[in-house]
């Protein structure tokens, strides 16, 4: 299978530095959802978008998801410009990319996100997708790593933030926040997400039922284990 047959170059221009690039894009209609975890993480049949979904500026170093890469204050780009370009060895950037490749892109999404003082909602979904990467690799402890990073700044969004954070309205935040308290193992803290999903008569039909779902399976944990 040629990959590249699925990929394709889109116009770019760098909100920090004003270099314009040709980003890599996977065609729509390249791709096919095989299933979906309770966390949101979407599985693919012969090629995964989620790979190609951090945009690096090959001349300054910034680098974030594709959706949020023009969202850049003139203050957050200094901050780049500071503490990353004066830093960063450009160097060509490669078109097929797989998980190895993929994980850096993220993390210097990351890097540049917690330089720049993004939003928390922002740093936590790319922690969380790089504990989805991780887990297509079957990297069981750095998955679970990311995920509890993830949790961390999910929750201080939750806090702090207005909804909708990162396309996710109160409830679905609070699922996503208890389904990844369970996969990490805090099942008490879990629940107490779950209860506040299952309190709010304004949840969605599919998030109240994907709550209940995963509620009664850390109810059956919680039991074995008293």
């Amino acid at each position: 299978m040629n990959l590249e047959e699925y990929l394709y170059e889109k116009n770019v221009e760098c909100p920090v530095c004003g270099n314009k690039f040709k980003a890599i894009e996977v065609k729509q209609k390249a791709y096919v959802v095989d299933y979906r975890d309770s966390d949101f993480c979407v599985h693919y049949k012969n090629i995964n978008p989620l790979l190609y979904d951090v945009w690096i500026c090959q001349l300054c170093g910034y680098a974030s998801l594709k959706r949020t890469f023009s969202d850049m204050s003139f203050k957050r780009a200094e901050l780049i410009k500071k503490y990353i370009t004066t830093k960063w060895v450009a160097k060509e950037s490669e078109k097929v990319i797989d998980y190895e490749s993929a994980i850096k892109r993220f993390k210097l999404a990351l890097i540049s996100a917690q330089i720049s003082k993004a939003k928390a909602s922002e740093i936590a979904s790319i922690c969380l997708k790089i504990a989805w990467i991780y887990r297509f690799m079957d990297n069981v402890e750095n998955e679970k790593q990311f995920l509890q990073y993830a949790i961390d700044k999910y929750t201080e969004a939750y806090l702090q933030e207005s909804f909708p954070v990162e396309n996710l309205d109160k409830t679905t935040a609070e699922y996503l926040i208890g389904e990844l308290n369970r996969r990490v193992g805090n099942l008490e803290e879990a629940v107490t997400w779950f209860n506040k999903v299952m309190s709010d008569r304004t949840a969605s039909e599919r998030i109240m039922k994907l709550c209940r779902e995963q509620w009664n399976i850390v109810r059956e944990k919680l039991k074995i284990n008293e």
